[in-house]
């Protein structure tokens, strides 16, 4: 009987891409301007759930980002370059795949919903074929999550960033050089105010932190919704 071989155990890396929570807040808009610093800190919280997710998991933290984190999070910086969305991500990939051990898992930040099994469940994916790309796939035709084992060199290139057929442009170019995919279920980006009304009506079981964020959220729209008196008051 021929010795087992023994696998090379490598740790997976999740990398944050943001802009930070201001810039995120600047560019999204999700709430009135006098709402500034709710916005940002539903951006923060976002950004900090979905590394602690990573953290659950065991994963290598990374976050990519025009500037430096809050050294709190624990995660490496990665420093953002590039004039557009697509240059800056193909940027900060092509960078945590060069310093990853292992596979890469992308995630945006403006996904509340991300969970730890959902990630662990990508790991699974990639650890079983490290061919295997897991996208995590967007109601609005873009995508939340991208992991991948080496590099995808060419591939990313290929993608319609920021547009309904973000999803399918990777999906074709994956396809063209053979590459196998799994698909996780579909989460909805806090992209403009209508997501965000929908995901603050239908998140009842998420954590105490988020209950707190979403009970706040929810009067805030409340009111955003009521008309004003003549006074300009709240009726």
């Amino acid at each position: 009987m021929k010795p087992a071989v023994a696998r090379h155990e490598t740790t997976p890396s999740l990398l944050a891409f943001t802009l930070g929570p201001e810039r995120e807040r600047a560019r999204r808009r999700l709430l009135p301007e006098r709402l500034g610093v709710v916005e940002r800190c539903l951006h923060e919280q976002c950004l900090r759930s979905a590394l602690a997710a990573g953290r659950r998991c065991g994963f290598r933290l990374l976050v990519s980002s025009p500037t430096r984190p809050a050294p709190d999070l624990g995660a490496i910086h990665l420093t953002q370059a590039g004039s557009s969305f697509g240059e800056r991500l193909v940027g900060a990939a092509k960078a945590a795949a060069e310093a990853a051990d292992g596979p890469l898992l992308i995630v945006a930040t403006d996904v509340p919903d991300l969970t730890a099994a959902l990630l662990r469940e990508a790991a699974g994916a990639m650890a079983e074929d490290p061919q295997r790309v897991v996208v995590g796939p967007s109601p609005d035709g873009g995508f939340y999550l991208l992991g991948f084992t080496g590099t995808l060199r060419g591939i990313l290139e290929k993608v319609r960033w920021q547009s309904p057929t973000a999803l399918a442009s990777l999906l074709s170019a994956l396809r063209a050089v053979g590459r196998p995919v799994r698909l996780l279920k579909p989460l909805a980006d806090l992209d403009h105010r209508s997501a965000l009304e929908r995901w603050v009506a239908g998140r009842p079981g998420l954590s105490p932190a988020w209950q707190r964020t979403i009970a706040r959220l929810r009067l805030l729209l409340r009111e955003l919704g009521r008309p004003l008196n003549l006074e300009g008051r709240l009726i």
